[in-house]
């Protein structure tokens, strides 16, 4: 498939829910921003960098993610798949780091979604007191847990879940609708305050107890945070009713309207301080110990000026954020675990969907996960929100990483330089908020670092179960993956150790605690066996691979003894078949001089006449021997193809192009037409091979293997079609360009169909292993392709007896004309 074309025209979701540009505009707004874009300018933009600093940061920020998101929507054009950045990243680094990508991005996205989620809560607390605040059942990290908040939490959770799962079009609509209203009443509730303000609330510019540029830099580097969801778009790439090239300037108009929301709610936190603060300096440094509306800055500046209707819309647009946020990573989450079942990372359960497609078994698992979410509170949500700040960082260094290595391939020099910039950020954008005390207010919480150590475990302990249930070896090549979860596993607990002990230590200096040995001792052991587990997992891992390693070297010790024994034995018996194949041409070829003598002979009406039907016969007997006769000298020569030369793509396959030479279409189709139009006509089987549209008919190729390649495929047709079936060989041109054209060879029979499990061995890149499909006409078949760097793909059609097209695309160069026609 075209990777610019959509998946509209190919049988894929129904139109109704195909996604148009301003569908894709507002699924990755409303993904990238939600309910903290109305809290965190006021708690962490403003006290840090002030007004200015926070619109340059945002400004620079932008400006940083467009070079994230241009590397991740040129795989996106290139890699037209729902799976987004883990199936670019699977393609291109393997599934071991796939993998990661994979595991990173639920994390964050569903920490996002639990985010937005549980912030009625929070809403409710301000706006409405303690409605919901009956049924005391403990407390976390000072925040109380009711039961009534849990249960308004679920009704959030269920309903928007459901809604994903069952709303089909309606979700689109919905979540577009929602997010031009979000942007809408921002915008209209800044210039309203602003033309009742104006610009005297904004001074002093910057914070004045550090420089600016280390205020503009420290915001800047909670670029992930503020945009991360943004990228959600790629799981959608199968949704566009648009060409994929057209994503780039989507993502722009949506990271920019995602950085304008968050410069003008941090704008609108001091538009309308209090009035016993005389500045915003003032006000900010007082606000965490604020009750009421004082301590949500944007909820002040909106009612002090607007008065309850303003606060109605303020409610209005923090509604729309959250909504097309909860719909947009439902779905989001839905079709990524959708992905990891069809890879087989996640139980099959998870790979089916609905009859339009909707992932509906995987929204409902992480809807049912989610309830659990608010037993855990509020402030662990916080810490869980911390982490995606490093690991969407890790994420778009993958996407970077892949665009740069595409791009290396394909010589696109513009591509190359932005995806080393964009794993360059990627970088930067990982250790700074992970160091503590490097930036300016943005330091991840002491629990922050031991959810980041938890979660590395957990995901690397469900890898481990993954490389040890694989049954296809697709994982355990990298050790670069295994020493990244252990780093930051390492990282993440020391750094989460040395803040914990240092916290207690300055408690102990206060006398407001009293230290012991074991308090220490206790938490680091808990790092310890954190270390000490994943160790032993990579030990196993090791262990495996390098058992796998000697397994794979015996069978390839004991293949090449095969080879070398049936090589031995095919050259013996090549070279003996070849002197009774001589004899039997010559007997055949003196049978045609008779039968042409026979046919210049004046008598009438002789009995002893030659029939017309005999000397065709011959003919094609004729063919058939030197085709034999060439299939054994390519025996002796060659040795044929094994399966090892396949795997291992050595030069010995490279050197079976050598045959290569100027040929014509034509003559392949109609060599092939005669060999089996008698066999067909035996079994009663309707039998034809022309090409339909053919252009450049004579190309540069090697026609001994693709009359090889055709003939096994006409053979499997014919030996699975019954009688009154038929089979058809057609030939399409394409495309040309550059002295290259590209060819379509259409196999087409109303035989059985081929087995699931053969169709997607067939469509995998790797070739065939022997273990796990048989060797067939079908296998060598792709084998040939392969040699001759096309693809092969099947076609089938529901229904007994409706058969399958075996499509092998073929881009070769042209051969000159022939001054003079060929006989």
């Amino acid at each position: 498939m075209n990777a610019s074309v959509s998946k509209s025209g190919s049988g894929g979701r129904a139109a109704a829910n195909l996604l148009s540009p301003l569908n894709v505009w507002g699924l990755s707004l409303g993904c990238a921003v939600g309910w903290g874009a109305f809290m965190v300018p006021a708690n962490i933009f403003i006290p840090t960098a002030g007004p200015l600093g926070t619109i340059l940061a945002m400004a620079l920020s932008t400006g940083l993610l467009l070079v994230i998101a241009y590397n991740f929507c040129q795989l996106a054009e290139k890699y037209h798949d729902d799976g987004g950045i883990v199936a670019y990243t699977r393609n291109i680094l393997g599934s071991d780091h796939a993998f990661l990508a994979a595991w990173i991005l639920l994390i964050a996205y569903m920490s996002i979604l639990w985010g937005n989620a549980t912030a009625n809560v929070l809403l409710a607390r301000y706006l409405l007191g303690d409605i919901f605040e009956w049924g005391y059942l403990y407390t976390i990290a000072d925040f109380d847990i009711y039961f009534g908040e849990v249960s308004a939490t679920w009704a959030v959770f269920l309903f928007f879940g459901l809604l994903a799962c069952y709303g089909g079009s309606l979700n689109k609509h919905l979540n577009t609708i929602l997010a031009v209203v979000f942007l809408l009443t921002v915008v209209i509730l800044f210039t309203a305050l602003f033309k009742q303000t104006g610009t005297d609330v904004f001074y002093p510019l910057f914070q004045s107890y550090t420089s600016p540029t280390a205020q503009i830099l420290s915001m800047c580097m909670l670029a992930p945070w503020m945009f991360f969801g943004f990228e959600a778009v790629t799981h959608a790439c199968n949704d566009f009713n648009f060409p994929s090239r057209k994503l780039f300037p989507i993502v722009i108009a949506a990271v920019l309207a995602g950085g304008l929301i968050y410069i003008l709610l941090a704008a609108m936190s001091i538009m309308a301080i209090p009035a016993e603060f005389s500045s915003w300096t003032e006000y900010m440094a007082q606000r965490p110990g604020l009750d009421g509306l004082a301590g949500l800055p944007v909820f002040h500046s909106v009612y002090s000026v607007f008065g309850i209707q303003g606060l109605a819309f303020l409610c209005l647009s923090i509604a729309s954020a959250i909504i097309t946020s909860l719909l947009g990573l439902y779905r989001t989450i839905g079709f990524l675990l959708q992905y990891m079942g069809r890879q087989e990372v996640l139980p099959v359960w998870f790979s089916r969907g609905a009859a339009d497609e909707t992932p509906r078994n995987a929204i409902i698992f992480v809807m049912l996960l989610s309830l659990l979410i608010p037993f855990l509170g509020r402030v662990s949500i916080v810490w869980f929100c911390d982490v995606t700040t490093v690991v969407g960082s890790v994420a778009y260094g993958y996407a970077s990483l892949c665009a740069y290595k595409t791009a290396c391939t394909e010589d696109r020099p513009l591509a190359k330089k932005l995806g080393l910039l964009g794993v360059a950020i990627s970088v930067i954008f990982f250790f700074c908020p992970l160091l503590p005390g490097l930036l300016l207010g943005g330091s991840m919480e002491t629990e922050s670092y031991l959810m980041l150590a938890i979660w590395s475990l957990v995901g690397f302990a469900y890898y481990w179960y993954t490389f040890k249930t694989d049954k296809r070896n697709r994982f355990g090549h990298s050790t670069s993956m295994c020493i990244m979860i252990l780093f930051l596993n390492f990282f993440a607990s020391s750094i989460w150790l040395w803040q914990i002990m240092k916290k207690q230590l300055q408690q102990a200096a206060n006398g407001s605690i009293n230290i012991t040995h074991d308090n220490i001792a206790m938490d680091s052991t808990i790092q310890m066996v954190m270390i000490l587990l994943i160790l032993l997992l990579m030990a196993d891992i090791f262990i495996t691979i390098k058992r796998r390693e000697r397994q794979i070297a015996q069978r390839r010790h004991q293949q090449s003894e095969i080879n070398i024994a049936r090589n031995t034995f095919l050259s013996n018996i090549s070279h003996d078949l070849n002197i009774p194949m001589e004899a039997a041409q010559v007997s055949i070829h003196q049978s045609l001089e008779n039968c042409a003598i026979c046919a210049t002979c004046p008598e009438e009406n002789c009995p002893r006449r030659i029939p017309d039907r005999l000397n065709t016969c011959l003919w094609q007997l004729d063919a058939h021997t030197q085709h034999l006769g060439t299939l054994i000298g390519s025996m002796i020569s060659q040795k044929g193809i094994t399966t090892e030369d396949v795997k291992a793509g050595s030069a010995k396959v490279h050197q079976l192009l050598r045959h290569t030479k100027s040929m014509d279409w034509r003559h392949v189709l109609q060599h092939a037409k005669d060999l089996f139009t008698m066999q067909m006509q035996e079994k009663n089987i309707f039998f034809d091979a022309y090409p339909i549209e053919l252009p450049h008919p004579r190309v540069i190729g090697d026609e001994q293997r693709l009359e090889r390649l055709l003939i096994n495929l006409i053979s499997n047709a014919c030996e699975y079609t019954p009688a009154g079936g038929g089979v058809m060989v057609t030939l399409i041109e394409t495309g040309a360009a550059a002295e290259r054209a590209t060819y379509e060879l259409h196999v087409n029979d109303t035989g059985t169909n081929i087995p699931p499990v053969i169709i997607s061995h067939m469509a995998e890149p790797e070739p065939f292993d022997d273990e796990a499909v048989d060797l067939s006409g079908l296998c060598i078949a792709k084998g040939l392709v392969q040699i001759m760097g096309g693809t092969l793909k099947i076609n089938t059609l529901p229904g007994q007896g409706a058969g399958k097209d075996i499509i092998i695309t073929l881009t070769m160069p042209l051969a000159p004309e022939p001054l003079t026609e060929q006989p």
